[in-house]
C-alpha cells in the first residue's frame, strides 16, 4: 500500500523478517578469498577421491572371481597367495560386499553438489561435478583397480571391513535378500570341455591375444598329457583295446618250431594270448622273453608251458565297459600290464564312424592269421555278452592319456627289421656289382 512503512530487521546472513514476515537469503557465493571456500574445495575433492575409491573397489573386489582366488591361493606366486587370503574372506560375501561399496559410493556422490554449490555457479557446477565424477570417479579408478584389484583389494581389506560395519545396518538386511532370491554361490565352476579349452589357451601354441606374459606357459606335451587326463573319464577299455581281429595269438595246439619262433620274432610282442579250441577261449599269456630258452628243432607243444610260471601267466579279464582310470589302477598293481577285453552286454560294441567314412581298410576290417594260418574275422558290431572282443595293454591306457602313439616294443622290432632289410639289400647289391 502506498505511503506504507516496511520495517526490516536481518536475524543472520541466511534470514532477515520484513514486517513480521521472514525471508531467507540467497546463499553468498564464496570465493578463494574466503576461508571456507578451500575448506569446502578441499571435502569435495576428498569426497571425489572416495567415491573413485569405492567403485574401483567394487570393480576391482567383484571381478574377482572365488575359484581365481582359491587357485592363487593355493597355487600362485607368494604375493598372490598372501593377496588372496587378505580378499578372500571379503570376496565371499558378495552380496554384502556389493552393497556396502555402493552404499559409500553413492553417499559421495550425493554430497557432492552440497560442497560445490558455495563455491561456484550451477552451470560451473554441473561441468565440474559431471568431469570429475566421471574421469576421476569412474574411469581412471575402475582401470586402476582393474588391473591391479588383487594388490590394492588387499591393501585396502581393513577399509573394506570398516565400511561394511559402518552400514551394517543397511547393507546387511539387502545383502541377505539379494541372497535370498539370486544365491549366495559365485564361483564358477568349469566344466571338462571349458577346463580343455582353457588348457589350450596356456599352452605355448596359442595364439589367443590379450593374455599378457606367457613365461610360464604349458608346453605341447603337458598341454596333451592334461587333455587325455581329462578325456579318460569318459573313456572305457573298448574305446584304448586292440580289436580282436588285430591281434596275433596262438592256439595251445601250436608247437614252437622255427615257423612259429620266427613269427613271434616278426611279430615283436612281450606276451602271447593262448586261446583253445576258440579264439574267444583265451587260457593263458605267454611271456615271449622266456622263449629263448627253448630250441625251435625240439617244437616243444605251446600246451606244454601253459602250465609252468615260468612261461606263462594266467590271463586277466575285463569289461568293455571298465573306466580306464580303473584299468589304470588295475595295471598298478602288478598284477599284469595286459588283459583281455570281453563284450559287457549285448550290442554294445558298435561301428567305428570313421571306418565306416572311408578310413584305413586294413584297420576297419583285419583278420587275424594264426599260426595255423587260420583267418578269425574280427567280431561284428553285434557281439554276444562275455565274447572276447579285444586286448588291452597298460601302453594302449598311456597312449589315451598322451593322446599320441609311443614306440614300444613292436616299433622297435620292425624298426630293426626294416634297417636288416635295407642293410641286406645294400649288401647284395654290392655284391653284385663287385
Amino acid at each position: 500500500m502506498e505511503g506504507e512503512t516496511i520495517n526490516c530487521t536481518k536475524v543472520s546472513e541466511e534470514l532477515i523478517i520484513c514486517n513480521g514476515t521472514e525471508y531467507d537469503l540467497p546463499e553468498k557465493v564464496l570465493t578463494y578469498r574466503d576461508e571456507w571456500f578451500w575448506i569446502y574445495i578441499g571435502i569435495y575433492t576428498a569426497l571425489v577421491l572416495f567415491a573413485g575409491l569405492m567403485s574401483g573397489l567394487t570393480m576391482g573386489l567383484l571381478s574377482l572371481d572365488i575359484t581365481t582366488l582359491i587357485t592363487m591361493k593355493d597355487g600362485g606366486t607368494p604375493k598372490e597367495k598372501k593377496y588372496a587370503a587378505k580378499i578372500l574372506p571379503v570376496v565371499k560375501r558378495h552380496h554384502l560386499l556389493l552393497v556396502t561399496l555402493l552404499l559409500a559410493n553413492a553417499g559421495a556422490v550425493e554430497a557432492m553438489p552440497i560442497f560445490l554449490d558455495r563455491v561456484s555457479n550451477p552451470v560451473i557446477a554441473i561441468v565440474i561435478s559431471v568431469t570429475a565424477v566421471l574421469i576421476f570417479g569412474e574411469v581412471v579408478p575402475q582401470a586402476i583397480c582393474t588391473r591391479y584389484g588383487l594388490a590394492i583389494g588387499a591393501y585396502l581389506a581393513p577399509l573394506v571391513y570398516f565400511m561394511m560395519g559402518l552400514f551394517f545396518v543397511i547393507s546387511y538386511p539387502l545383502a541377505k535378500l539379494l541372497d535370498c532370491c539370486l544365491g549366495s554361490d559365485h564361483g564358477t565352476f568349469y566344466r571338462r570341455g571349458q577346463l580343455k579349452a582353457l588348457i589350450d589357451i596356456h599352452g605355448e601354441d596359442s595364439h589367443a591375444d590379450g593374455l599378457g606374459s606367457r613365461d610360464e606357459a604349458l608346453s605341447h606335451d603337458e598341454v596333451a598329457i592334461i587333455k587325455g587326463a581329462l578325456d579318460m573319464k569318459n573313456k572305457t577299455a573298448k574305446d584304448a583295446m586292440m580289436p580282436i581281429g588285430r591281434i596275433f595269438m596262438l592256439d595251445m595246439e601250436a608247437k614252437l618250431d622255427h615257423e612259429t619262433m620266427t613269427r613271434i620274432l616278426q611279430r615283436g610282442h612281450s606276451r602271447i594270448p593262448v586261446y583253445g579250441s576258440d579264439p574267444n577261449n583265451i587260457i593263458a599269456l605267454l611271456l615271449t622273453k622266456t622263449l629263448i630258452k627253448l630250441d625251435p628243432d625240439d617244437s616243444v607243444p605251446v600246451r606244454q608251458l601253459l602250465g609252468d610260471q615260468s612261461y606263462a601267466r594266467a590271463t586277466l579279464f575285463v569289461e568293455s565297459d571298465t573306466p580306464l582310470f580303473d584299468l589304470l589302477n588295475l595295471f598298478q598293481t602288478g598284477r599284469s600290464h595286459m588283459a583281455v577285453v570281453r563284450q559287457a552286454k549285448k550290442k554294445e560294441v558298435e561301428a567305428n564312424a570313421e571306418d565306416a567314412d572311408g578310413g584305413d581298410q586294413a584297420e576297419s576290417s583285419p583278420l587275424l592269421v594264426n599260426v595255423s594260418g587260420v583267418s578269425i574275422e574280427e567280431p561284428q558290431s553285434d557281439v554276444a555278452e562275455g565274447t572276447v572282443v579285444g586286448i588291452i595293454t597298460l601302453e594302449d591306457v598311456i597312449e589315451e592319456l598322451l593322446q599320441e602313439e609311443i614306440e614300444d616294443e613292436t616299433d622297435i622290432v620292425q624298426e630293426i627289421s626294416q634297417k636288416l632289410q635295407f642293410s641286406m639289400a645294400k649288401r647284395q647289391k654290392s655284391l653284385a656289382l663287385n
